[in-house]
C-alpha cells in the first residue's frame, strides 16, 4: 500500500493553518452541535433529514481538534497520528484497508471520501477524547463518521513487528469499527445500541474469527430484556453479557431469516423505522416474539459456532 505523508499546512500559501481560522471553524461547529442537541427529540422521520448534517459537522469538529498532528493518507483512509508514532499509524492504516473492501461489499455500501481514523498513544488520551474514566478499556471507537484508535503498541503484548500486525489485525477493532461506520450510514443513525454492536461482532467474527471473551458463556438466564438492551445497553453492570446478547440476537435473525434479512433490516431502518416496525415487516415477528425467539435460540443453538 502507498502511503503519502503530508503537512498540516496549507498548500497555496506555504503556511501553518491560522490559529484564529481554526478557533472560529472549531467555534461554529461547536455552536452547531448545542443547536442541533436541542432538536433531538423530534421524531425519528424528520431527524434523519438533519442527521447527516450534523454527522458531517461533528466529524469537521473533530477533525479540527487534530490540527497539530501529522497525517498519512491511503486510498480510502487517512490517520492522524503523533510523529513518534508513525510505524503503529502506518499499521493501521493499512489494516483498515485490508479490511475496507470486505465490509463495503458485504453491505454494498462505498464511503464518499476519505475515511478519517484518529490514533491514541494511550488509553488515558483515548478515553479523555470522550470524557470517559480512566479505567475504560476500548481499543477503538466509531463515533460521528471518525474511527479513534489506541495504538496496538500499548496493548499487544507481543513485541516482534511482524507479530504485532498479526494480532491486531485478528485481534484489533478495525473490522469491527468500520462496520459500524457502515451501520451508521446506512441507517441515517436509525438504529437501536444492541442492534449496531450485534452487527459488528457478527461481522468481526466472519472476517477474523475474534469473540469476545466468555460470551459464549454468558448466555444464559436470567437475560438482559430488550427494553434494557435498546434504553440503556451501555449501563448495564455486565458488559460481556450484553454485548454477547447483541451477537446472540443478530446471530439468531440469520439462523430464522437468513443475512439478506439481516440487510433488509438495515435498510428498512434507514427508511426510518424503528427496530420493532422493522422486524415486522422483515421477519414478521412482533416485540415479544423476537424477545422470546433470540433468548430460545441463545439458550439452545448459541454454542454452536459453525452457525456464524
Amino acid at each position: 500500500m502507498k502511503l503519502a505523508a503530508q503537512d498540516n499546512i496549507d498548500r497555496a500559501s506555504g503556511r501553518p493553518w491560522g490559529a484564529s481560522w481554526f478557533r472560529v471553524m472549531r467555534a461554529l461547529a461547536a455552536a452547531f452541535i448545542l443547536l442541533a442537541a436541542l432538536f433531538w427529540n423530534i421524531p425519528a422521520g424528520i431527524k434523519s433529514y438533519s442527521y447527516a448534517a450534523i454527522r458531517e459537522l461533528v466529524k469537521v469538529h473533530t477533525i479540527l481538534g487534530t490540527w497539530h498532528l501529522e497525517k498519512l493518507t491511503s486510498e480510502h483512509y487517512y490517520i492522524k497520528f503523533r510523529p513518534e508514532d508513525r510505524v503503529e499509524a502506518e499499521l493501521v492504516l493499512d489494516t483498515a484497508e485490508f479490511f475496507y473492501r470486505p465490509v463495503t461489499e458485504e453491505f454494498n455500501f462505498t464511503p464518499r471520501g476519505r475515511i478519517p481514523i484518529i490514533l491514541y498513544s494511550s488509553r488515558e488520551a483515548l478515553n479523555k477524547s470522550f470524557g470517559w474514566e480512566a479505567d475504560e478499556s476500548a481499543m477503538g471507537v466509531y463515533w460521528a463518521g471518525a474511527i479513534r484508535v489506541l495504538s496496538p503498541g500499548v496493548w499487544v503484548e507481543q513485541q516482534e513487528a511482524g507479530r504485532i500486525a498479526e494480532v491486531f489485525k485478528t485481534a484489533g477493532p478495525m473490522a469491527h469499527e468500520l462496520t459500524h461506520l457502515v451501520v451508521d450510514y446506512l441507517t441515517g443513525g436509525n438504529y437501536p445500541r444492541w442492534f449496531t454492536e450485534g452487527v459488528a461482532q457478527y461481522e468481526e467474527y466472519k472476517l477474523t474469527g475474534f469473540e469476545l471473551q466468555d460470551a459464549t458463556s454468558s448466555l444464559k438466564p436470567p437475560f438482559y430484556s430488550m427494553r434494557d438492551l435498546t434504553g440503556r445497553f451501555d449501563q448495564l453492570p455486565n458488559q460481556t453479557k450484553a454485548y454477547g446478547e447483541s451477537l446472540a440476537a443478530v446471530r439468531f435473525i440469520v439462523s430464522y431469516a437468513g443475512e439478506p434479512a439481516l440487510h433488509q433490516l438495515i435498510a428498512e431502518l434507514g427508511q426510518c423505522l424503528d427496530f420493532n416496525q422493522a422486524a415486522a415487516k422483515v421477519l414478521r415477528l412482533d416485540e415479544a416474539q423476537f424477545e422470546a425467539g433470540w433468548q430460545d435460540w441463545a439458550m439452545t443453538k448459541a454454542p454452536r459456532r459453525d452457525l456464524f
